[in-house]
């Protein structure tokens, strides 16, 4: 299965591709392809091409274009995933394993009880690469979009804001009674879900408050308490799963 990579639009130039840096190096010197092998390139747009290598050089790669495909492997649903900053390798981790379950969006969100920061710009291109690489790994179509991290009020407010269709959002929360996500997906079968997820130690009682007198829905996953990590990854699942089942009883 030929590998697949994300490149920037401007390295397509039909009928040809030429790569460098990062991308390059990985084709030469890590996997070692030659010319005459093939991979597939997505730009983002929905498309992705398949590409035979023709020169491999140091630091730049060019090949043939041929052929083109709609890009598939993108749920049906956009979940934006809205997560309580985190420890440097957990947050890593959970942006890693949505993006192998479907995430579109990515929020990084500031709580009172967040006990690491957004960091500065190589930060984010380390967030980014990781993404990528997930991307890549699990033959995503589209690349998530990662947003500047947001104080939980601010991130609340964009979540809350009038769209149509309105995205359905949800916070989990370990005091929450009555309501599981099961439950909360079941009432409706919206295009978009927001899902908010506390960071270590969770949501306090005025944040979740805030979030119900925004219209959020306020979800159990159950008895057990989880860490933030596993939250992330068990409610992208989830959600993922329940869309999985109303596509397969609509036919």
């Amino acid at each position: 299965m030929p590998h697949r990579f994300f490149i920037p639009p401007a390295w397509l130039t039909p009928p040809t591709v030429s790569l460098s840096g990062e991308t390059a190096r990985q084709i030469k010197t890590v996997l070692r392809l030659q010319p005459g092998d093939e991979i597939i390139v997505l730009d983002n747009s929905g498309l992705e091409w398949q590409v035979q290598l023709t020169e491999l050089r140091k630091g730049e790669v060019h090949g043939q274009i041929i052929g083109q495909q709609a890009a598939s492997n993108e749920p049906a649903l956009a979940l934006t995933l809205y997560q309580g900053l985190l420890k440097a390798e957990k947050f890593e981790w959970v942006l890693q394993k949505g993006t192998e379950l479907g995430v579109s969006r990515f929020v990084p969100t500031l709580c009172q009880r967040s006990v690491a920061g957004p960091g500065g710009a190589q930060k984010q291109a380390r967030w980014e690469r990781i993404i990528r690489e997930a991307a890549e790994q699990s033959r995503r179509g589209k690349l998530p979009s990662l947003e500047p991290a947001l104080p939980l009020a601010a991130a609340i407010q964009q979540a809350s804001r009038p769209t149509q269709p309105a995205p359905l959002l949800l916070m989990p929360w370990e005091e929450a009674a009555g309501l599981t996500l099961k439950m909360a997906l079941a009432e409706t079968h919206p295009p978009a879900v927001g899902v908010f997820i506390g960071p270590e130690g969770g949501f306090t009682l005025a944040e979740a408050t805030l979030a119900r007198e925004a219209g959020m829905r306020l979800v159990t996953l159950g008895p057990r308490i989880l860490r933030a990590e596993t939250a992330a990854v068990a409610v992208c699942a989830a959600i993922m799963y329940e869309v999985d089942e109303w596509i397969s009883t609509a036919f």
